[in-house]
């Protein structure tokens, strides 16, 4: 872990860390067990020095499969390290600590601090486009949440002067005006700037949305799979106390 990169806008009874290149990998998509023993023990080890225990955490899975619409939101009370198929996991149980393996997308915590109310969202272009993270406001909103009490803090992650596409079905749409732009290397993608406008515009609080400065695809702390890493992953963990 990096102590410089870590979220500081939480109470002392959230916990939420992120690690690095030299945690070791949480996860080799290159392996067929997800749970590569290697893999746990790197998680573990991770988990331990964030202050929780990975037998305490649920495990996000994420899928890329041609059904999945990339929006689904799981409420969990309990912990599964066998994981769970989600695109977003929100807990009100203080404990059950959530577990995403990440690389270049938005590992993006949401935090309710009057109803104690805490989510982890992996926002990658396909999420960004399905407009999960307003999805996931109004989740928060259903659940009796006030937008004004909610805190956001997004992960490092890929920055748009790298995250470059060969094509994107929503050049034009209004919604992505400002955050993408064709350009003479290929299309760019603002992903983390896309989803604090749409957070605002959802009523969450611009003072209330933290936006790590840390860009996967220079940095060398971190995998990168724009940049190659196409099996490695480092983590974002969250947990209420």
């Amino acid at each position: 872990m990096i102590s410089t990169d870590q979220p500081t806008c939480f109470p002392e009874n959230v916990l939420v860390a992120v690690s690095s290149r030299e945690d070791g990998s949480v996860l080799d998509r290159t392996r067929d067990n997800r749970h590569d023993p290697e893999m746990v023990e790197n998680r573990r080890r991770f988990c331990a020095a964030s202050g929780l225990e990975y037998d305490q955490c649920v495990y996000q899975i994420i899928s890329y499969d041609d059904g999945n619409t990339f929006d689904t939101i799981g409420e969990v009370t309990r912990p599964d390290s066998e994981g769970v198929h989600a695109d977003v996991l929100y807990t009100e149980t203080p404990g059950v600590g959530m577990f995403l393996p990440i690389a270049d997308c938005v590992g993006t915590v949401v935090y309710d601090s009057v109803r104690h109310a805490l989510a982890l969202a992996h926002i990658g272009r396909h999420a960004s486009v399905a407009k999960t993270l307003t999805k996931t406001i109004e989740f928060f909103k259903q659940k009796g949440s006030d937008v004004q009490d909610i805190t956001i803090w997004m992960a490092p992650s890929v920055a748009k002067h790298d995250y470059i596409l060969t094509w994107f079905d929503h050049l034009t749409d209004e919604d992505w005006e400002g955050f993408v732009s064709q350009e003479q290397d290929g299309i760019h993608l603002d992903l983390s700037g896309l989803n604090k406008a749409l957070a605002v515009r959802a009523g969450v609080p611009e003072a209330n949305i933290y936006v790590s400065n840390v860009n996967t695809a220079t940095d060398p702390h971190y995998f990168s799979h724009s940049q190659g890493d196409t099996n490695g992953r480092f983590a974002v963990v969250a947990q209420l106390r």
